[in-house]
């Protein structure tokens, strides 16, 4: 059964960083063209197919599937098929294009896969649902559930098949678990390829996708937190002997990203965290 939600938006609500502006369910899809384009939307195929025409390029979009469209931006859509049920939300904010230009490394309108379509769709309902309630500050309500669904297009959703966060930290979870097995021993990336069966430059690549960070950054984090818990386990333990059971082989290296990962140098994290030790003359 369709069901349609238009809330009010006061100027307060404009102020949020995410508000929601619209949202369906069930509906049978009919024909639209915007040329001046519109607010950012995510329009979710449910069932049969449709055609969406953005950017210069035209794009089928079928169940596991949904559109997202930048706020502005020229575009036009129609069935395809007898009938075209979608789920939709139409959002806006001073934080929504930014979140998807950078935190999800997205810059332009198209299809996307969905390797959870299931988490979209109960989204969906979950916004829906908020008109429901009893909850006076429902803007407030919306607001994060506008947030969470944005941070699900980051895990959950890609531009090309089967390359979501999700699954490709799927397809990285042999190497993500080798690493931190091994992350007191040199790590080379031909070696840490041969772990997923792909060449280095391909895991260079795969990896910052997956992560949004480079495979080397990944793994000093990892050495990190092992010489933070290094650190208070063996509090007597110089610091160039907590650099090596870490995987570091340089201390002065280590001591340097130790502060900027942490904004203390080993020894004030330690003080901060053992100050007994520190107070007795234990530690100097």
């Amino acid at each position: 059964m369709y069901r349609r939600l238009l809330p009010v938006i006061t100027e307060k609500d404009k102020e949020l960083p995410y508000y929601l502006v619209d949202a369906g369910i069930r509906w049978n899809q009919e024909h639209i063209v915007r040329p001046g384009g519109y607010l950012h939307q995510w329009i979710q195929c449910v069932e049969g197919e449709g055609e969406l025409l953005v950017g210069g390029r035209t794009y089928r979009v079928k169940e596991g599937n949904a559109m997202l469209l930048f706020k502005g931006v020229p575009h036009e859509y129609y069935a395809v098929s007898s009938a075209w049920i979608v789920n939709w939300v139409v959002f806006d904010g001073a934080m929504v294009e930014p979140f998807l230009k950078q935190t999800a490394g997205l810059q332009t309108s198209g299809v996307m896969y969905l390797s959870r379509p299931e988490l979209f769709l109960a989204k969906i309902q979950g916004v829906m649902d908020i008109q429901q309630s009893d909850y006076t500050l429902k803007a407030l309500q919306w607001s994060a559930q506008v947030y969470t669904f944005l941070t699900g297009i980051v895990q959950f959703a890609s531009t090309t098949p089967d390359a979501s966060a999700s699954s490709l930290n799927l397809r990285l979870k042999p190497l993500l678990d080798y690493i931190h097995q091994h992350s007191h021993q040199q790590l080379t990336l031909e070696t840490m390829a041969g772990v997923v069966g792909i060449t280095p430059q391909h895991l260079c690549t795969l990896f910052k996708k997956a992560t949004n960070i480079r495979i080397f950054q990944y793994i000093n984090s990892v050495r990190i937190q092992k010489s933070k818990e290094l650190l208070l386990l063996h509090p007597l333990k110089p610091v160039q002997e907590i650099a090596r059971l870490a995987g570091f082989e340089d201390a002065n290296y280590f001591s340097t990203v130790f502060k900027k990962h942490e904004q203390l140098t080993p020894n004030q994290y330690r003080r901060l965290h053992c100050p007994p030790l520190y107070d007795s003359g234990a530690i100097r």
